[in-house]
């Protein structure tokens, strides 16, 4: 048994669409403005590996939030005045945050690229009538994350964009898929949905009833049955030929 052709294909973003480095100038670089903008006079580290130091403690944080709670996205503006006064040795306002998060923030940015084969695929889902979504796992402010979709010009190719910052859960959870599909207009049995991460993405996908592809690149999954992409212009010849249904 085949399933028909697809009529939305959509896409994880990070180690999917994107690669993303990183930004060690830029994280001191702001780390040194955050300095001037807070006015902190003595520091218990050098003033160099500020930025630095609060980014590392900020991914400490959020991974240890997730691993509390994994279905529900973090507030991020608060997870930077924990890291913040936890590196500073004391504690500071909420403000304080803020602006952390707003200076640390951009070198991100500027470290994401598009993987190869990315924009001529989805240039091609498009011509083909197919429509083109994204939904991430990402506790990061949209408007960066939605900046970086505009530079990357992956933004014109998507017809919806979903990052979990924005609507407060995360993959697995079934209220995510269901909520890209509404967006899109579309059915599960109608949506191929591409990943690299075995339990959000792929059964994530599956449980929610769409057809679930592993990305080119990606870790083998634990299922031998759920296809592994080559490369993005394999969709191409997935969609003349649609795999079978993945248990």
């Amino acid at each position: 048994m085949r399933r028909p052709q697809p009529r939305a294909v959509a896409f994880d973003f990070g180690n999917t669409l994107v690669e993303i480095g990183y930004p060690a100038a830029g994280l001191r670089a702001a780390g040194l403005e955050l300095r001037e903008r807070l006015q902190l006079v003595q520091l218990p580290l050098p003033a160099e590996e500020l930025g630095p130091a609060v980014d590392a403690r900020v991914d400490h944080l959020i991974a240890a939030a997730h691993r509390r709670r994994p279905l529900r996205e973090v507030e991020i503006e608060g997870m930077y005045t924990r890291a913040l006064s936890h590196v500073l040795r004391r504690r500071l306002p909420a403000e304080a945050g803020e602006i952390a998060c707003e200076l640390l923030q951009p070198p991100w940015a500027e470290v994401v690229s598009v993987r190869p084969g990315v924009l001529r695929a989805l240039s091609g889902l498009r011509a083909e009538g197919i429509k083109v979504g994204l939904l991430s796992n990402a506790p990061y402010p949209p408007k960066v994350l939605h900046g970086i979709l505009r530079r990357l010009r992956l933004a014109p190719l998507l017809d919806d964009a979903m990052f979990s910052s924005e609507f407060g859960f995360r993959k697995p959870s079934p209220a995510a898929f269901q909520l890209l599909l509404d967006r899109l207009g579309m059915e599960a049995a109608d949506t191929w949905f591409v990943g690299d991460e075995w339990r959000a993405d792929i059964q994530g996908a599956a449980r929610a009833g769409m057809l679930p592809l592993v990305a080119p690149g990606a870790p083998p999954v634990p299922d031998p049955a759920v296809r592994q992409l080559r490369s993005f212009a394999e969709l191409r010849e997935l969609i003349r030929y649609p795999p079978g249904v993945v248990a």
